[in-house]
């Protein structure tokens, strides 16, 4: 029973021990398990922002309101943000994030304080029947805050703490002009998103604004340098696959060896340092120009390297590379030659696209937390604490992205190969690979143009786009954008158009002009960027379809390009 009494709330002893809770007033919550409190991460103040616990130090985005929702529940408002509590995607999956969304009184948004002894309460929401706790009971600053089944644990109890009052064993820290909680991965705004895509729960109706330093949709793709600079490009990408380096010396020498050519790193010959790949393709494109004036591009890495991993577990692709993730010996190697990858990218600001087609083959074996995989053995530096399954895998990699290259923004590859028949899958598999921690998600639309499926010889398919079949492919986009509350961004679009003669590097396709010409649907979908390139070595190229890319490219910078959604 809640009665109201001015602004004040008299809770009954049978939801909270905590009787009085003045809804003119803020509160710090500081969690029974760690001592932390409650934080909007780094002041962010977009839809989907992430709350974590943190030390408390007194600012802004440690406070919380109560706002009476009726019938015992309430809504949790942040003082820097204005948002609210939200269980993300109306989800009533263990382990979901809480993070921040505008006020729509959604039952996914209201909670109700359950008694614990000594003063605490828990936050239990009314959609989902789930208590708000921090994700395993971690202690250290940054923790997730995420739902979970209600069993009453001390990560699970929160003391409401006035604002002004020096409650729950912690003290204000210093103060100062940045927030205490605000992490390398906070601020790296020219390079993450800014605002996420929609919730379900608002109804489709935020927008992601920036995303790599742009409030609009991207152009770029794969392609030489020379076409590069005839448009304005925003972005290039390129692949990053080897097998992993045998030995630690390999990245400590100061030149590559002639038998290194193979491995990544070495790409660029021996007169070279290793990973001068990496470091001089981040040049080229920061020295890019346009009609002879400057026009700096940034890199979209795809880190494709578990496909070499398979091959040195002896089966390839597939089957190979989920038994290479669960050998110590080659985990660790595949770990740290990505740890060097991120350190040559350093503070760049890049982007990295994770293991097209892998997720696919770990979801084929079902609960991706029940893939087993050596991820704290192979990496017990800087992922000692994740789970050992694909699951925990895919968290590692996003995790030592924002901690070697802190300025990128990193993102899980779309490997959804059943989206058309069960797309609640690959939602659930993707919020279990933690995609709403990565930045952005990627989704390729054919690797091939579609003159070429076409042939005979290539099995006769057709590929070619109908609106009926891009709204298809945009709605899964969109899907996936919202559930992850990230931005996705389309790579390796085929490049062919209906110019070409279907002859090698000349096969026809429709999607280029499609998309430019559908721009909004393609906003709409929360797709943040086009890139496009061949799959494929007999593929129509950039360089020879006509100028067809180059010209639609122009158009539409001159146009002013279309905003982000």
């Amino acid at each position: 029973m809640v009665v109201v009494a001015g602004s004040a709330v008299v809770v009954s002893q049978a939801s909270a021990d905590q009787k009085t809770l003045d809804l003119k007033k803020w509160y710090v919550l500081v969690n029974r398990n760690s001592g932390k409190v409650l934080d909007d991460r780094g002041s962010a103040k977009n839809d989907g922002a992430a709350v974590v616990q943190w030390a408390r130090h007194g600012g802004a985005n440690q406070q919380w309101r109560f706002i009476d929702a009726g019938d015992g529940y309430y809504r949790l408002q942040n003082r820097t943000s204005g948002k609210v509590l939200d269980d993300l995607g109306w989800s009533k999956t263990a382990g979901t994030a809480i993070v921040q969304w505008k006020d729509l009184n959604a039952t996914n948004q209201q909670f109700k304080l359950a008694k614990s002894s000594k003063g605490y309460v828990r936050l239990v929401n009314r959609f989902s029947g789930m208590a708000v706790g921090v994700r395993k009971a971690a202690k250290a600053n940054g923790g997730n805050v995420v739902q979970n089944r209600d069993r009453g644990g001390a990560d699970q109890q929160w003391q409401l703490v006035p604002v002004g009052s020096v409650g729950g064993g912690t003290s204000p820290a210093p103060s100062s002009s940045v927030p205490a909680s605000q992490t390398p991965s906070d601020t790296r705004p020219s390079s993450s998103p800014s605002s996420s895509p929609s919730s379900p729960a608002a109804g489709g109706s935020s927008s992601a604004k920036r995303f790599m330093g742009s409030d609009k949709v991207l152009i770029g793709g794969s392609m030489s340098d020379t076409s590069a600079t005839a448009a304005p490009f925003d972005m290039r990408y390129a692949y990053v696959h080897s097998q992993p380096a045998p030995s630690s010396d390999y990245y400590t020498a100061a030149r590559c060896k002639d038998e290194w050519s193979s491995w990544w790193g070495c790409w660029n010959g021996s007169t070279t340092a290793p990973g001068t790949y990496v470091t001089w393709r981040d040049d080229v494109v920061a020295d890019a120009t346009y009609k002879g004036k400057p026009r700096p591009q940034k890199m979209l890495w795809t880190w494709y390297s578990l496909r070499d991993l398979g091959d040195a577990a002896g089966e390839g692709d597939g089957p190979g590379e989920v038994k290479a993730i669960n050998r110590r010996d080659l985990l660790t190697r595949y770990l740290n030659d990505y740890r060097f990858f991120l350190q040559k990218i350093g503070t760049s600001h890049d982007a990295i696209d994770l293991e097209p087609d892998f997720w696919g083959f770990a979801r084929t074996l079902g609960n991706l937390h029940q893939v087993p995989a050596q991820v704290s053995a192979a990496n017990p530096t800087d992922c000692g604490s994740q789970e050992n399954s694909a699951s925990g895998l895919a968290q590692c990699l996003i995790h030592m992205a924002h901690k070697y290259a802190p300025n990128a923004a990193v993102g899980l590859h779309l490997s959804c190969f059943d989206w058309e028949s069960n797309v609640q899958k690959c939602v659930k598999d993707y919020a279990d690979l933690g995609a709403r921690n990565a930045d952005f998600l990627v989704s390729d639309v054919s690797d091939r143009d579609a003159g070429w499926y076409a042939q005979p010889a290539h099995g006769s398919r057709d590929s070619f786009w109908t609106d009926q079949k891009a709204a298809a492919a945009l709605k899964f986009y969109k899907t996936m954008a919202e559930s992850a509350g990230k931005p996705v961004v389309l790579w390796q679009i085929p490049v062919g158009n209906m110019a070409q003669n279907n002859t090698r590097n000349h096969y026809k396709d429709d999607k280029v002009d499609w998309f430019f010409a559908h721009m909004d649907q393609v906003a709409n979908a929360h797709v943040a960027g086009l890139f496009f390139g061949p799959g494929q070595e007999e593929q129509t190229t950039v360089e020879s379809d006509g100028g067809n890319l180059i010209n639609k490219t122009i158009a539409y910078h001159n146009s002013g390009g279309t905003a982000l959604k």
